[in-house]
């Protein structure tokens, strides 16, 4: 069984052209490794990304693949939500005057979800909320540890019953 990765970078959502054809080679259909790289990427064209590396793993015994997409880390994802290059020297002490929403920090967890490795949508949301506090980000206009308390507190749970079901439909949850 001899398997292959293959590292190509594309725009996100619009994966396309020599990059993604020369995985004709392997004998597996193009087609689908296209629409499969744009499912796994198109969000990322939110966040104004002009790149990212995606890696196929490719059984060249059944022609079976995977698709993973190289994420940017989170604070990257959060810096370009808010429209700022860089986060809080003093993170603690500096807010950067950016505030993103409960709803776009969703976004990226639930982009980050195999990622951040976590037992429910609940936790992930927690480390990206966590993720603001370290480079000086507000949420909605409230300190980090604010938000943490309200969503421990129950006042997000729609916001998390929303995107778990996006992942149970999926097959990620």
């Amino acid at each position: 069984m001899a398997k292959r990765v293959v590292k190509i970078a594309v725009a996100p959502g619009k994966a396309g052209g020599p990059a993604v054809q020369q995985l004709s080679q392997y004998g597996i259909d193009v087609g689908k490794v296209t629409e499969e790289i744009n499912k796994k990427t198109k969000i990322l064209a939110n966040y104004g990304i002009n790149n990212v590396f995606v890696e196929v793993e490719v059984d060249e015994d059944t022609k079976n693949f995977e698709v993973k997409p190289e994420l940017p880390p989170i604070a990257d994802l959060i810096m370009k939500a808010i429209g700022k290059d860089t986060g809080s020297h003093q993170a603690v002490k500096e807010l950067i005057g950016g505030d993103i929403s409960i709803e776009k920090l969703a976004e990226i967890a639930y982009i980050k979800w195999e990622e951040l490795r976590s037992r429910n949508f609940r936790n992930a949301l927690k480390q990206v909320i966590s993720a603001c506090r370290s480079i000086g980000v507000t949420i909605n206009g409230k300190d980090p540890k604010q938000v943490l308390k309200e969503l421990d507190a129950g006042s997000y749970d729609n916001v998390i019953t929303k995107y778990e079901e996006l992942l149970k439909q999926e097959g990620r949850l």
